[in-house]
Parts: structure tokens; sequence; C-alpha cells
């Protein structure tokens, strides 16, 4: 399992006992993960400081905010100023601070990030059906490549885009929903000059936040093929879903959910909606995962692909 997913997977366990209340065990968890997964500092890091602020440990909240900030991390200022878990930090003269220095430290990653494009050619011959996937929140098109290469095996050209709106260092997210919908569409138009696609072949699939913009790419028809392969789609996935549904009607989806997912129950519910409304979409479940990939992902995607490539 790709390292990436890895950490997913083990920090559902922060997770679920965070919502539980058992933040002392949480917090132990966090400790454990940051020690065995110091590329993902950043996230490790505010965790620990949301958990020791949610236990009352302010003065070792400030102490763990400083110290990570002190390894080159910083987080945007919204989560910092709207988490409920930071409310004892927040107004504090020590905290204010290091939020104003998260703030500088992300307009300058800002002013200085690029969209990427990871492309991948498979070895049949053009024109070439095209899968674009697109990477989770508070992750690279880099660390999420290995997840799709299953996609060239199958006779697919890949393309992974990065975002360009860094959420943590060497993270990237996709909050701005009009700035991706523009980024994403504009990358593909670009690849359209350079490649052979066949352009009724076209699968825009994602993880997480990047499974919310795919269905929203296609339901947009920002960008036209055959559908979308939505792998645990994260909340912006509801954004004007009503109007989105009747842009998309005659789109086909794919969905990928774990039973373990907290918000499994309400994207059944979206995927039997959309369905309603004339956009036909399959559900894949699997009862014992939670907000991760399957772990035989490539017999997931070429059931996919099959389904999306079917004629309605």
């Amino acid at each position: 399992m790709p390292n990436g997913m890895e950490f997913l997977r083990r920090s559902d366990a922060v997770m679920e006992l965070y919502r539980a209340g058992q933040y002392p065990e949480a917090l132990r968890i966090a400790v454990q993960l940051a020690a065995e997964f110091p590329d993902d500092d950043a996230t490790t890091s505010l965790w620990r400081v949301c958990l020791l602020s949610r236990t009352g440990r302010t003065d070792e909240a400030l102490k763990t905010m400083a110290e990570a900030m002190e390894r080159g991390n910083w987080w945007s200022d919204q989560p910092l100023r709207a988490d409920d878990d930071l409310s004892p930090l927040q107004g504090l003269p020590a905290f204010e601070s290091m939020v104003k220095e998260c703030i500088r430290r992300r307009l300058m990653a800002v002013r200085a990030a690029k969209p990427e494009l990871l492309v991948r050619i498979p070895s049949s011959a053009p024109p070439f059906p095209l899968v674009i996937a697109l990477h989770g929140a508070g992750t690279t098109a880099a660390q999420c490549l290995p997840d799709w290469m299953p996609a060239v095996e199958l006779g697919f050209m890949l393309a992974v885009p990065q975002s360009a709106e860094p959420g943590s260092p060497g993270a990237y997210v996709w909050d701005d929903l009009a700035r991706a919908l523009e980024q994403v569409s504009g990358q593909f138009r670009e690849l359209l000059k350079d490649n052979e696609v066949d352009t009724e072949r076209v699968i825009v699939a994602g993880f997480s936040q990047g499974a919310a913009l795919a269905v929203q790419l296609v339901l947009r028809r920002r960008i036209s093929g055959r559908g979308f392969l939505a792998v645990a789609p994260g909340r912006q996935i509801l954004h004007d879903l009503d109007e989105i549904v009747r842009t998309g009607a005659g789109a086909r989806g794919y969905f990928i959910l774990g039973g373990r997912d907290r918000r499994h129950n309400s994207l059944a519910e979206i995927h039997a909606l959309l369905n309603q409304r004339g956009v036909t979409c399959e559900l894949e479940d699997h009862p014992e995962l939670g907000h991760e990939l399957p772990s035989d992902f490539r017999s997931s995607l070429a059931a996919a692909f099959n389904f999306l490539m079917t004629p309605a």
C-alpha cells in the first residue's frame, strides 16, 4: 500500500477516537503517527495542537505549535480561526502571533505555487482513452500517481494535475472551487493540444476532495467525456448539487465507498439522488473500508472503466 494511503488508513483511528470524545487516546495515536510519518508533519502537528487544546493543556499546545513552525510548518488561517478545538488558544498573544506568521508564509507559498501536470502514456497506439485523476486534500500529484498507475496498464493515458493552492508546506488543496474548475479544465484543453486523445473516452476521477472536484467538473460540463469516478468524495460534492444535477443529466458516474467512512450514508444518498435525476451511477461498496482506496484498486478501476465506457 502506498505510504500516503497507509497514513490515511491509520489516521481513521485518530478521527474515530476524536468523535467518541476519547481525546487522550487520540493524542497518543497522533504522536505515534507523527513519529512514523515525518512527511505528514504539518497534519500530525495540527492534530496534536488541537487535542492538547481540547484537553486543557494550553501551554503544551502552544509549545507544540511553535516547535512545528520552527520546522517550517504553517497552516491556513481559516481552520485556525474556525476550529472549536482551538478556541482556548484563540485570542492569546502567542497564538495570534503564530497565526499572523502562518498567513505570511501562506501568501508567500501561494505566490510561488504553479499548477503541475504529470502524464503517463500507455503502450497502445493513439488516440488514447484518458483518465484525469485528482489528488485528495493535503497531498500532491506525485504522491497519488502510483495509486492510479493501473489505469495505464489498462490502456489509458493518465493525467494527474496538482493544485496550485497550497494548504500547508508541500501539501495542496482544492478549497477554491472556482479556481480548481478553471485550472483543471484549462489543463485538459492544453493536454488535447499536445496529445492524441480520444475525447469520447475521457474519465475524470479522484479521491476524497479530488473526487468531489471530479464530480463537479463532469456534471458542470467543464470536461466532456464518459463520466466520473469518485472514490470517497469529500464535502465539496454538495456544492450547488441541485444545479449541477440539472446540467449533468445524461452523464455517468461510478462511486467507490467505504462502509466505515463517516460520510458513507450521505454519499450513498447522493448516489441514489443522481440516478433519480438522470445521472446513471454505479456504487461499489466496501463495508470494511474507511476513507481510503480498496486494496485491490486495479480491479475497482477495471470495473469502473467498464461501466463508464458502456453506452447508455
